[in-house]
């Protein structure tokens, strides 16, 4: 491992152990843990706990279906949430909740389900079109979602994603998962590192191309609908940090799996956290200042690559 790569993950870690202490210690009340009595205890283990962990968890996911996005797109700027695939999985969780309210994990069933038809869909249009043509088929496929879900919720703000109302119950159910999801990712992740050459190249060496493709897809699929099935639709995590990674790891995908773990637990916690203390009593919500943050990356990923092109 490189020594900027070594650095890095020393000061994500450090940066990590300091905001997990901010975020556990902080917020409407302060805690000191030298007097601790018991409405500071239920505060800090019934609800801040596991807001915390529900956050690292749903960030190191959703940070890893970018990365997986991208590697089987072999697009740079492929993300779960502009892609249509966060929406449609919020979509189908709705209407999930209005028709079949009694029936066992219908969230996360109908979440995935709507991930998947979503998948689907962009995968009719990903065969002819180019990687800046499919992103606006994306960005079309979320508004349809986004207008669909209005429909059913006219009252109700969609960009009102929060950590506030986790629980104990719903943070074991998305470790659970996302455990199963992370592991598998770190299994795979060698095979994202086959698609940097081209099909016919893969073919030749007997790759199976399709399904390497089609496995990272899926799971990406998996690891979103999980995660808005639990806390809500969360943009731009899939774009930022896989690309942070790669600037301090490198392209292999064995060191960016990892490390898109890490940095983006933090990044997920980091947006939750500043929501959460800059404007007490109140609070903006994490997709809020992932949108503010991420706008402004996209931008630049696009200012960037498009200069790329024109150059070349």
């Amino acid at each position: 491992m490189k020594q900027r790569s070594i650095w890095a993950y020393i000061v994500l870690l450090v940066a990590l152990i300091a905001l997990l202490a901010v975020a556990l210690l902080q917020g409407a009340t302060t805690i000191n843990l030298t007097h601790l009595n018991a409405q500071q205890f239920n505060t800090l283990f019934n609800i801040r706990l596991p807001r915390i962990i529900a956050a690292l968890v749903s960030g190191a996911m959703l940070a890893i279906a970018g990365a997986f996005f991208q590697a089987a797109l072999r697009n740079a700027i492929a993300d779960p949430s502009i892609l249509g695939i966060s929406a449609g999985a919020s979509l189908f969780q709705l209407l999930g909740s209005l028709l079949l309210p009694a029936l066992l994990f219908n969230k996360f069933i109908f979440a995935l389900l709507g991930g998947l038809v979503a998948f689907l869909l962009l995968l009719q249009f990903q065969k002819q079109m180019d990687p800046y043509r499919l992103i606006l088929i994306g960005v079309a496929l979320n508004a349809m979602f986004v207008g669909i879900q209005q429909i059913f919720t006219p009252a109700t703000s969609l960009g009102g994603t929060t950590f506030a109302t986790s629980t104990w119950t719903t943070t074991l159910f998305l470790v659970i998962l996302g455990i199963i999801g992370l592991m598998l990712a770190l299994w795979l992740a060698p095979w994202a590192n086959y698609l940097k050459i081209g099909d016919a190249q893969l073919q030749t060496l007997g790759v199976a191309v399709v399904w390497v493709r089609l496995a990272l897809l899926l799971l990406a699929v998996y690891l979103t609908s999980t995660v808005t099935a639990s806390v809500g639709v969360l943009p731009f995590i899939g774009i930022i940090v896989p690309h942070v990674s790669r600037y301090f790891v490198g392209h292999d995908y064995r060191q960016v799996v990892p490390f898109s773990v890490l940095a983006g637990a933090f990044l997920l916690l980091l947006s939750d956290t500043v929501g959460r203390l800059v404007v007490i009593p109140n609070e903006l919500t994490a997709a809020t200042i992932l949108a503010v943050i991420g706008g402004p990356f996209l931008i630049f990923i696009l200012a960037r690559q498009g200069g790329q092109r024109h150059a070349s």
